[in-house]
């Protein structure tokens, strides 16, 4: 197969392994010497697209749970509920990261308010959807504005936020924390991103 991207070799190596075409090379590897030498030659690329989709995930799937979860969500060829997992591995691992930091509300005390934590909640899932939105090479418009977010989140979850002090001079605000999140998944993609991407120079 031939990549312009470690993006591009994730979205391939996952169709691969999902499509009939490592059915096929692995029957092809069973027969053996069964198979026709005019035949093997025919059908090489196959199996080297197989073997090399299996580097690709190898390098996917060796990573953190959440990185494995990012990039699937974000460049595998996956339906929605096939990826609900992933959402919920990647999900949980940003809300963790998501209430290191301090919120709206807090103040001094050591931990978020209950309400700071529930809208933190939905705010990560809108932080997800928005990035796997406008990350390489999808840039569609994504959340770009709190009213965007909250209506996302009122139609995707059933629930209200409150962003009417999305933005607070001086302040720790939701704009902060959002911008926060962005930059926590733009981090772990690139973290994701670098096994497969030392796997391009290799690629037949």
């Amino acid at each position: 197969m031939r990549y312009d991207s470690a993006r591009s070799m994730i979205f391939q190596a996952y169709h691969e392994q999902r499509g009939s075409v490592m059915v096929y090379a692995s029957q092809i590897a069973e027969l053996g010497a069964q198979v026709q030498t005019t035949q093997r030659n025919n059908n090489d690329w196959r199996i080297v697209n197989g073997l090399e989709a299996g580097q690709v995930i190898s390098a996917v799937e060796s990573q953190p749970m959440h990185l494995q979860a990012l990039v699937r969500y974000c460049f595998g060829p996956f339906t929605r509920d096939e990826l609900a997992e992933d959402r919920e591995w990647l999900h949980a691992a940003l809300m963790h990261a998501g209430m290191q930091m301090r919120l709206p509300g807090q103040g001094q005390s050591e931990y978020p308010t209950a309400e700071a934590a529930r809208q933190l909640r939905w705010i990560a899932s809108a932080a997800i959807h928005h990035h796997a939105e406008t990350t390489y090479p999808y840039n569609r418009p994504g959340l770009h504005n709190p009213r965007r977010i909250a209506a996302w989140i009122e139609a995707e979850h059933g629930e209200e936020i409150d962003v009417r002090r999305w933005a607070a001079h001086g302040r720790t605000c939701w704009k902060g924390v959002w911008e926060k999140l962005l930059d926590t998944l733009d981090r772990w993609e690139c973290q994701a991103l670098h096994p497969v991407a030392e796997l391009l120079p290799k690629a037949a």
